[in-house]
Order: structure tokens, then C-alpha cells, then sequence
């Protein structure tokens, strides 16, 4: 019996990691992604940048790939959003572990939810871009280029392959496909 209750509370518990971020790039729309964000390990001290200052400049000269004239957004649904707050990380700002380190899915956890492994991806890329953004905004303000980038890690599986991805968020700067650009390695 007692088993069962501290598997009732341990599933209760993971469940309720619910995660929402607001991005709204000058000009354009707001995007709210919220979704299940995983399980969250999180540390006293932020986890190490993987790329150096001379590897994060270097990506002002990479050219990102277009879908032009097709819109990035064409198939996002329109919908109001009520609550413009700030970000909010979930945690108190006196709270002793404020850095996110790594974010753990599992993939066919929701029986009624199956992700392609590209989906899956791009759902463990989502969550750590927010989770980075989320702090890069609570330690930097509106800074666009960070002095020290935030680097978030994230575990996938779905029982049988294990996928791993870091992010690397150097820049807040979303309008455009110019300067300093964020990093992932997957």
C-alpha cells in the first residue's frame, strides 16, 4: 500500500513539471510555447559554456537555412494569451539551485502522444532553449549578446535509444538571421 501511495505522489510530481515561455521578437507576434518540460535537474553553479568566445563569434558568419517565402510560423494556431507576465523559471529567487543542468524525457510516457525521433528532437531542443532563455533573462535582462552564455543539457529516450543535445544559448536576439547565433549539439 505504501508503495503505491509514494508511486501515486512520484507520478503526481512529475507530471506537474508544466513549462511556459513567452518570445516575441521586435516586430512580430508572441509565441508562448508551454508543454510537460521533463524531469529538471538543476545545480548551485550554471554548467560550463561548451563553445569559447572565438567559436561563438565565428557563428556570426554561419548563414541559416530559409524556408522563404514560406513563413516559419505558417502552420502555428493563433490564439490569445491573457497573462503577458514575465518569464518565470518556477523557482524563488533565493532558492539555493537556480541553474537548470539537464532536462530527462521520456518519449511514450503518454500513451496518447507518440513522437517521431524527430520530434522528439525538436520537443528536447524547445525545452532547453526555454529553460535557457528563462535564466539568460532573470541574470542578464534585455542583453542581447549574453557575456557568459547559458547552457542547458537534456536526456531523451524512449526506453530502447537514448538521444543527448546540448544547448547553448549566446544570444536573446531573435529577429533576425544576422550576429551571433545560439548553438545546439545533438
Amino acid at each position: 500500500m505504501a508503495e503505491e501511495i509514494n508511486l501515486n505522489i512520484l507520478n503526481a510530481f512529475c507530471n506537474s513539471f508544466l513549462f511556459s515561455f513567452h518570445v516575441q521578437p521586435p516586430g512580430e507576434d508572441l509565441f508562448q510555447i508551454r508543454g510537460q518540460n521533463g524531469l529538471l535537474h538543476t545545480c548551485m553553479d550554471p554548467l560550463p559554456e561548451v563553445s569559447g568566445k572565438q567559436e561563438v563569434s565565428d557563428t556570426a558568419d554561419h548563414v541559416l537555412e530559409t524556408f522563404y517565402p514560406v513563413s516559419p510560423t505558417i502552420n502555428l494556431q493563433k490564439v490569445n494569451v491573457y497573462k503577458e507576465e514575465i518569464n518565470c523559471s518556477g523557482f524563488r529567487d533565493d532558492y539555493p539551485y537556480p541553474h537548470a543542468h539537464t532536462l530527462f524525457f521520456l518519449e511514450g510516457a503518454d500513451a496518447n502522444c507518440k513522437l517521431r525521433p524527430d520530434q522528439f528532437r525538436a520537443k528536447m531542443l524547445m525545452f532547453t532553449f526555454g529553460n535557457a532563455l528563462v535564466r539568460a533573462q532573470k541574470l542578464y535582462g534585455p542583453q542581447r549578446v549574453l557575456d557568459r552564455p547559458v547552457t542547458v543539457q537534456a536526456v531523451g529516450t524512449n526506453g530502447r535509444i537514448f538521444q543527448f543535445m546540448v544547448f547553448q544559448l549566446n544570444t536573446t536576439d531573435l529577429s533576425g538571421d544576422d550576429g551571433i547565433k545560439n548553438q545546439v549539439l545533438h
